[in-house]
């Protein structure tokens, strides 16, 4: 599960990088979108490349690979720094989401046995480590700006995955890596019919919209903080820094609310504080407003996930397959949404870049409310029982 952090790392550092790499001073926010459409097709290549290669090479082989390519990435990208030209960092990135790929799906794989036990736990903790990551990656970021070199950042960044890459070449035998692999022929009828249902197809929405939410954030705060507020860069990354605190410790805190909280509060509360965040930080012309909404908007989307996540126990065959799958919809939300944001910025103004992402999460409030409802209608009444999701609650 330690491997979420790291991919974490390769998914949340853009958003910091764009800053070290003076982005917010003379570069199109186009062209600074499609760091984030590189990154993002490479992640979804991989996922149409790496099944190929499912049970012919061992998972464990796919995760020592996709942690050496990280590597790699992270030593080209300090070395292709500016004054080199974007493109060579954009095919970088694109490899660098190749790399993140491979090791979702590999992850994904070998905690198949712990997915399949406990869903909602699983989902919980390999999120924490997940934005753990990204909060990681944007504080290294943040303590060496003022290092006197922009190789500094990435180089201290290529330690992590150059630590990884170490503790699985000496471990060489981990016992879940072989497991998932016997499952696959078993599980392909239950992911077929996971497919054709309704509530799948709705949860597959919502995390593409609650990713695209989340990442929209991820992607151009410190640029809009600098752009609009003028802010220092370093000030910018720390307020990132401070989103991906709120995102970890709001969804370690809705494990704990949710047995006790009407679930249709904390939801309309948690998309409510979402929509303020956004409105407050579009409108604001001041820093301590700016980071209080930062803050504000990472606790409204900090329950959503773990509110859904809780729904996994009983409603579904939830196995390998079906991770793969709604990892790579709900990534390719995540990378997507930044790229277009930069045409917002580009055509539109950077201010409207905060309001777009407030309009997307009306429509994740709506999916919440239909998969609640679709729960209900399809038999799920007895299950809100011991969710705490009464019928009042929808």
């Amino acid at each position: 599960m330690a491997g979420f952090f790291l991919l974490g790392i390769l998914l949340g550092m853009l958003g910091s990088l764009v800053i070290i790499w003076h982005y917010h001073i003379d570069v199109e926010p186009g062209t600074i979108g499609l760091h984030f459409l590189g990154m993002g097709a490479g992640f979804v290549l991989s996922w149409r490349l790496i099944p190929r290669l499912f049970g012919r090479v061992p998972i464990r082989t796919i995760g020592l690979s996709a942690t050496a390519l990280s590597f790699v990435c992270l030593l080209a990208l300090a070395w292709l720094a500016p004054p080199f030209d974007a493109a060579w960092r954009i095919s970088v990135l694109s490899l660098a989401g190749i790399a993140a790929g491979s090791l979702t799906y590999s992850l994904i794989h070998a905690n198949q046995l712990r997915f399949e036990s406990a869903p909602a736990t699983a989902v919980n903790h390999a999120g924490a480590l997940f934005v753990a990551g990204g909060l990681s990656a944007t504080a290294v970021v943040g303590f060496t700006y003022f290092c006197g070199s922009i190789q500094i950042q990435t180089l201290a960044l290529a330690v992590v995955p150059a630590s990884y890459l170490v503790v699985l070449m000496l471990n060489r035998f981990p016992p879940t890596l072989g497991e998932p692999v016997h499952h696959q022929e078993d599980t392909s009828h239950d992911s077929l019919k996971d497919l054709r249902t309704i509530a799948t197809l709705l949860f597959s929405l919502l995390i593409f919209f609650q990713f695209a939410c989340e990442w929209a954030i991820v992607g151009w705060l410190p640029l809009f903080l600098t752009h609009t507020l003028g802010l220092n860069p370093v000030t910018a990354i720390w307020a990132l820094g401070f989103y991906f605190l709120a995102l970890m410790i709001g969804r370690l805190a809705a494990q704990v609310l949710l047995p006790i909280v009407s679930h249709r509060k904390m939801l309309l509360l948690s998309v409510a504080a979402a929509m303020a965040g956004y409105l407050l930080m579009a409108l604001t012309g001041f820093t301590f407003l700016a980071l209080l909404a930062a803050i504000i908007i990472g606790l409204g989307h900090a329950p959503i996930y773990p509110l859904i996540a809780e729904r996994l126990d009983h409603r579904f065959s939830y196995h390998a397959g079906f991770y793969s799958g709604a990892t790579s919809f709900a990534m390719a939300g995540a990378m997507a949404t930044p790229w277009l944001l930069g045409y917002v910025a580009q055509y539109f103004g950077m201010r409207t870049v905060m309001l777009i992402p407030s309009i997307a999460s009306v429509v994740v409030l709506v999916l919440a409310i239909l998969i609640m409802l679709e729960a209900r209608l399809m038999g799920g009444k007895h299950d809100d029982s011991h969710h705490g999701l009464l019928a009042s609650d929808i």
